[in-house]
């Protein structure tokens, strides 16, 4: 039996990732911050012994101190919530900032300060954090989201290197292109220009970052820490 927190579980990714990785005995927390219909949806399709939907905005810091005191005994965490705002820097405000900063960073850190107390006296445990390749290419408009997102691929290595010799592995995922959230409105208005730079010449789906996701917290990867694994179709490189 498995106590397993999805953040972002109403995201495309996040639903992908739970469908994925969800088995029986499991008890699994979803979060999300505003489709609760999703979450909803969601809970009924997964196989889970115990399936809790928890809704609300990880910026919020007492819904977060509430979401907290839930994940005592978790031996998951998947940080999959992300704010992803578009603009020059200049003409962003701070709230816009704030945002960013509090849901893709601080809501992770507390998350994961949370739950590897337990983790390391159990000597196991498995967190994987959701980066994107924002963090290994400059994108326009983006300066902020990027810089949250290669906070998370430095953190993920440092708190691997803190935690690994107890037996918990901390790893992390960097999404290219997927067909999915907030990339959707992207392609409103670059259209075909995106898949143009995917080696692949499509666009990926959210299942197959799901399906490195369940192998990343599976046995099967019993040896990989401290790993960032780019799923990008060969965006990031210009094959």
């Amino acid at each position: 039996m498995r106590k397993i927190l999805v953040t972002g579980a109403s995201s495309e990714i996040g639903a992908a990732i739970c469908r994925k990785i969800a088995e029986s005995d499991d008890e699994m927390i979803l979060h999300g911050c505003r489709n609760v219909g999703a979450l909803e949806q969601l809970r009924d399709e997964l196989p889970c012994r115990k399936t809790v939907i928890s809704a609300g905005n990880l910026a919020d810091s007492g819904y977060l101190s509430d979401l907290i005191k839930t994940v005592e005994g978790c031996d998951i965490l998947v940080n999959c919530a992300a704010a992803t705002l578009s603009a020059p820097l200049a003409q962003m405000s701070d709230a816009e900032i704030d945002l960013m900063i509090s849901v893709n960073l601080l809501a992770m850190i507390r998350l994961c300060r949370e739950v590897v107390p337990g983790m390391l006296a159990r000597r196991k445990g498995s967190i994987l954090n959701i980066s994107s390749v924002a963090a290994s290419r400059g994108v326009r408009g983006q300066t902020v989201y990027a810089g949250t997102k290669g906070f998370i691929e430095s953190f993920t290595r440092s708190l691997a290197a803190e935690c690994s010799r107890k037996g918990v592995r901390v790893n992390c995922i960097a999404p290219g292109p997927i067909d999915a959230g907030s990339l959707k409105g992207l392609l409103s208005y670059t259209g075909d220009e995106v898949k143009k730079n995917v080696a692949l010449n499509r666009l990926g789906k959210p299942e197959e970052v799901a399906a490195v996701a369940a192998f990343l917290l599976s046995e099967s990867a019993s040896f990989i820490v401290g790993e960032v694994v780019h799923v990008n179709g060969g965006f990031m490189y210009g094959l």
